[in-house]
């Protein structure tokens, strides 16, 4: 079905990581990860967070398939560990060895369109930019979910954009990392707003 899609890419994308100096981190919203995903897909080695659940077991599967490094785990619940903080020593581990990482920023279950503390906590102790991304799809199906998540149409069209990469300090305070999280949120929603579908 990938072969099916055709992918546009933002001439300003190149730009941004090129600014990033380096390894970074792509921050996309729930709802759009295929998309992106596909859109990534063979290019070269990514982490990419995918929870342990179901629907972590599809994304990680899906993530491989397409090259890349599944990494699973994600905040508590219930104050129950799911692998969150593992989760992400191993990929700032890997940001540090020079390979890029990939999360989506509200998962796995939400709330919608919030970006959640632990992107901005892999930037803080991996010293690598957060790039916020976008790749919406020109048609697709609206699951009913939490996220309204979306499946890019065969041959639809899927428009992968980026927005300018976000540092965070090493010794970034509890409050600016939210501050860095809010930012990203907002950086996401203004790729939605100005990418026709």
């Amino acid at each position: 079905m990938i072969s099916t899609y055709r992918f546009e890419y933002a001439e300003t994308n190149d730009v941004y990581l090129t600014r990033a100096k380096g390894p970074f981190i792509f921050a996309v919203w729930h709802e759009f990860g295929v998309g992106f995903l596909f859109g990534h897909g063979w290019t070269k080695p990514f982490s990419v967070l995918a929870s342990r659940s179901k629907d972590g077991d599809f994304a990680a599967y899906i993530s491989q398939m397409l090259g890349f490094i599944p990494v699973r785990g994600s905040s508590k619940k219930k104050n129950v560990d799911k692998g969150g903080k593992e989760a992400i020593e191993v990929i700032v581990q890997n940001l540090k060895e020079g390979i890029s990482g990939g999360i989506t920023v509200d998962g796995p279950k939400g709330p919608r369109r919030i970006c959640k503390v632990g992107v901005a906590r892999m930037a803080q102790l991996s010293g690598a930019p957060i790039i916020p991304g976008l790749g919406l799809a020109s048609s697709f199906w609206t699951i009913n979910s939490w996220d309204q998540f979306k499946v890019p149409k065969p041959f639809s069209t899927i428009k992968i954009t980026y927005a300018e990469p976000i540092w965070v300090r090493p010794d970034a305070t509890p409050e600016e990392l939210l501050q860095a999280c809010e930012l990203v949120g907002k950086e996401i929603n203004a790729l939605i707003s100005s990418t026709p579908s």
